[in-house]
């Protein structure tokens, strides 16, 4: 058996994005947990540093148009 181990950075970079990143704890489906692994890996960085841009990149707006009832954005949520 074969295990490849990739490392990524723990941290961004201190000062990034001119604040100090602060240790955050939420809940995500285990669905949500593996995507946001995948771009992790692809981009070659954290898992907090993808929920950083995420955010930055107007992924909060996204959020407001997903309807968690029937699990479909109201309208294009890209």
């Amino acid at each position: 058996m074969l295990i490849l181990i990739m490392s990524r950075p723990e941290r961004a970079e201190p000062g990034a994005y001119g604040e100090t990143k602060k240790p955050k704890q939420f809940m995500i489906t285990d669905w949500a947990s593996e995507q946001l692994d995948k771009i992790a890996e692809e981009l070659k960085t954290s898992r907090s540093e993808v929920i950083e841009r995420l955010i930055r990149c107007g992924g909060l707006e996204a959020a407001r148009k997903y309807e968690t009832q029937t699990g479909q954005c109201k309208e294009n949520c890209s």
